[in-house]
């Protein structure tokens, strides 16, 4: 019997990827043949351009929000066929186009859509919140029949799941389709969303930045409408990394708000000491993440989850009426923020205190997110076998460039001990205390921040995820919004002579990519912090 090689068997699944594509779907050379890792050009107009859809599938794909939609399908406007075959289309021009899909479930999903139309016909009432919706979710979600591989070739000869994650029949019971599963960084923990199976996802706003990581095919799907509402995963950012770099809205929850049981992880199961991965949107409103979160947290999980916390959502209160009191959280002073995130955040503040909303300065008063990154860090690396890493060695393969990067810029500790294990809890705890009392002696709704020091940067520059994984280490819930973008000219101002800017900043690789805000709330009030983000969204959005 034949062995194949790493490389054999990455040329077998592509191709085998390449062939779910029908002929009648695929671009022209001429398209493709600039879709490279280097190339400046925005290619979020190519579907529309391209002559592949038609103008009825052009107008389901870019409806405003996944809400919008749902009513439609609910009225009759659109059926679920129609619906799903306009986002498997679009979704297989945004995979020519980035490289943001793992797996395609076209057929599968026809059917599914066939029945829900007929129950709908049958009844006169939709299967439920997500009646008809495609949606599409992170490589990491099992669905029975269709491989899960993390893009690992070791993972290549894996039988496929029999079973879905329990989420996936969550969602399935809401009423939603599911059609395509998104690419992901090799060992999931690094910002570039790059693996030596289905390869580097490319940024739709600008090829040559990156998508972000490690939900980096659900960040260009959805800036692509190849979908309206992606399901994702953070525990250091990867979330609200690819919401910020691709221009969306990205809502991470407390741990425990959603079941996260049978989801596939590299890394040994249960390893990590108090910090653990959440399961959240990736969309392009914040009411579309507030759906999402109530279709799922209303799902009660003691039969399927026994870590999920069975909250059900609840109507928000904010308490205090439509005006909230927003700690402003500017830039740690080892980590400066580049200019043009520097600029919009300001200007953010700027528009929220004009709308009656009181800012108030706390970047002084949070513990230091410098130590923070490390703690976070050192609780990752407690797995002395590195597992993640492992599975590159048992197939042959070698390391992605981004892997270094991401794990060169934090402190870990080799060959971690119990001791160890103790210090880092227990700095977590008082850490996280700590972040409690700013919100209370302060008397904030909300904390305006940065998620990352920049825009999206080119590919394998990614590195210092401070203001991100802070929130993971204390466990508060956070929401990214986009806002304004990298100009040159308007940036120029705000830049620092005596700033150290990691990674470096240079303008001109950025020039027009989407710049971000972050809000950061209570934990376990994601009600609340959803209600606060509409009402930030709704200032911002008309910028």
């Amino acid at each position: 019997m034949t062995t194949l090689t790493w490389q054999q068997k990455v040329q077998a699944k592509q191709a085998e990827a390449l062939a779910k594509i029908p002929t009648e779907w695929r671009l022209p050379a001429s398209l493709l043949a600039t879709a490279t890792p280097i190339s400046p050009e925005n290619v979020l107009t190519i579907p529309r351009d391209s002559g592949l859809l038609t103008a009825r599938e052009l107008a389901i794909t870019e409806t405003a929000d996944a809400t919008s939609l749902l009513a439609q399908l609910a009225d009759g406007t659109y059926t679920a066929v129609e619906v799903t075959t306009a986002f498997s289309k679009r979704a297989a021009i945004a995979q020519q186009l980035t490289h943001c899909l793992t797996e395609t479930m076209f057929e599968q999903a026809q059917a599914r859509a066939q029945e829900l139309d007929a129950h709908l016909a049958r009844t006169g009432q939709p299967v439920g919140p997500l009646h008809g919706l495609p949606v599409s979710i992170k490589d990491m979600f099992h669905v029975a029949g269709t491989a899960s591989t993390l893009g690992y070739v070791h993972f290549l000869d894996r039988p496929a799941p029999k079973a879905n994650t329990p989420l996936v029949d969550v969602l399935l019971a809401a009423g939603a389709v599911i059609y395509v599963k998104t690419n992901v960084p090799q060992t999931l923990m690094t910002a570039d969303s790059h693996n030596n199976v289905f390869g580097r996802v490319l940024n739709p706003h600008r090829r040559a930045l990156t998508a972000g990581g490690s939900s980096g095919g659900e960040g260009a799907l959805v800036a692509l409408r190849g979908s309206l509402l992606g399901v994702a995963t953070d525990i250091a950012g990867s979330i609200r990394i690819p919401a910020h770099c691709c221009g969306l809205v990205g809502f991470k929850p407390s741990m425990g708000r959603v079941p996260h049981a049978g989801v596939m992880s590299p890394a040994v199961a249960g390893y990590l000491s108090g910090i653990s991965a959440v399961i959240g949107p990736i969309c392009h409103s914040v009411r579309d993440a507030d759906l999402f979160m109530k279709t799922v947290c209303d799902v009660p999980p003691f039969d399927f989850d026994d870590n999920a916390l069975g909250i059900p959502w609840a109507v928000a209160d904010q308490g205090k009426g439509e005006k909230l009191r927003i700690g402003l959280f500017t830039a740690h002073p080892g980590l400066p923020l580049h200019p043009n995130i520097a600029r919009n955040l300001h200007r953010a503040a700027e528009k929220l205190a004009a709308a009656g909303h009181e800012i108030v300065d706390v970047t002084t008063q949070f513990p230091d997110m410098e130590e923070g990154n490390e703690i976070a860090f050192g609780l990752f690396g407690l797995d002395a076998d590195r597992t993640a890493e492992s599975h590159l060695h048992a197939a042959g393969e070698p390391p992605v460039p981004s892997v270094g990067i991401v794990n060169g810029s934090s402190k870990t500790t080799p060959n971690p001990t119990l001791r160890d294990l103790f210090r880092l809890t227990a700095r977590k705890a008082e850490i996280t205390a700590q972040t409690r009392r700013v919100f209370v002696d302060k008397k904030l709704d909300v904390i305006l921040a940065p998620a990352y020091q920049s825009c999206a940067l080119p590919h394998d520059r990614y590195s210092h995820v401070w203001y991100t994984v802070f929130w993971n280490l204390v466990d508060s819930p956070s929401c990214v919004l986009p806002f304004g973008r990298s100009e040159a000219a308007a940036d120029r101002e705000w830049f620092r002579q005596d700033a150290v800017y990691r990674p470096p900043y240079r303008p001109e690789e950025v020039e027009g990519a989407p710049c971000h805000v972050q809000l950061v709330g209570r934990r376990l009030k994601e009600e609340v912090l959803a209600r606060q983000a509409e009402l930030v969204e709704a200032v911002l959005r008309n910028d």
